[in-house]
């Protein structure tokens, strides 16, 4: 297939570049400027999902089969600074990009990356696909909202539209602000002898499920490859650990010894990953985890 990924420069974009191209899809690649490295393996445009008529201009142009829509403000503090800001490019961006397709390819398979972050923070019970949704966040809403005109286009205009709602993923190369990046940088100045062997965190009690981004990027293209249309995907590891307990981990990886320090600017209220049924898309596209988090860690500092 002839596939287009929105949001392409980011860290999960590259990941899903290599992850199709590794399986024989072509891909047309977007993102808001030309990235400095080049994308191997894509045709880049540069688009802006705020502006329609960029969005299908390329679509037009290129005629794609599928899309993947990745681009997104994803971290979460950002929705705080910046809520018009994020509600505009989450929201509307995808509007944007449904709009797009509806109007130039409506034969398409689109899939926009939601997150788990739409079914609110606890952890009681497991969650499927049908359990009702309850963002908290900025960025939640914004993903929820998303999430919901997208499937809404299958029901209202017979596009095979699909969403992935996958909890926190991980991997090397991502951005050091968000957390497991972060750590990984401080445990790594520490055993050059560049910091004290002190870690800064926030509140090391709350509970994440992360994924490997290589598991989660497999699962994105077999959702393109096999999704059935108007339907949500739960994607996890089915693994949690408080974020002490991956300090500490990361640490033995390392072979450092280090101790934690509570950054206030850093904490947040004690909350909790979602559990994730994921018998859905182990039966639709036959997809489990595979990566652990150990391997995952390891990779990072490597």
């Amino acid at each position: 297939m002839k596939v287009f990924v929105t949001g392409a420069s980011g860290f999960v974009g590259r990941y899903l570049i290599q992850e199709l191209v590794s399986h024989n899809h072509a891909v047309i690649a977007t993102d808001l400027e030309t990235p400095s490295t080049p994308i191997s393996g894509a045709v880049f445009a540069p688009s802006d999902v705020r502006d329609v008529e960029s969005l299908a201009r390329i679509i037009r142009e290129h005629n794609p089969d599928a899309c993947a829509h990745l681009a997104a403000m994803t971290f979460v503090p950002a929705g705080m600074k910046s809520p018009e800001l994020m509600l505009n490019v989450n929201i509307t961006g995808t509007y944007n990009l449904l709009e797009a397709f509806r109007k130039e390819a409506p034969q398409a398979r689109i899939l926009t990356t939601s997150s788990s972050h739409i079914y609110g923070t606890s952890a009681d019970k497991i969650i499927n696909e049908e359990s009702p949704l309850a963002p908290v966040t900025i960025y939640a809403i914004s993903k929820a909202a998303a999430d919901l005109a997208t499937l809404a286009y299958s029901r209202h205009f017979g596009m095979h539209t699909m969403t992935a709602r996958a909890n926190n993923h991980v991997g090397p190369g991502q951005a050091k602000h968000f957390i497991l990046s972060s750590i990984a940088t401080q445990i790594l100045e520490i055993k050059k002898n560049k910091s004290e062997p002190v870690i800064k965190a926030g509140n090391t009690e709350s509970t994440r499920d992360f994924a490997d981004v290589r598991d989660v990027v497999r699962a994105y293209r077999l959702i393109i490859e096999k999704g059935s249309k108007g339907l949500a995907y739960n994607i996890t590891s089915g693994t949690s650990y408080t974020i002490r307990q991956i300090i500490e981990m990361m640490s033995r990886t390392a072979g450092v010894e280090t101790r934690i320090t509570t950054d206030p600017s850093l904490v947040r209220p004690t909350d909790h990953s979602p559990r994730l049924d994921i018998s859905r898309i182990k039966k639709h596209c036959e997809w489990t985890p595979a990566i652990p988090l150990e391997q995952t860690l390891k990779d990072m500092l490597e």
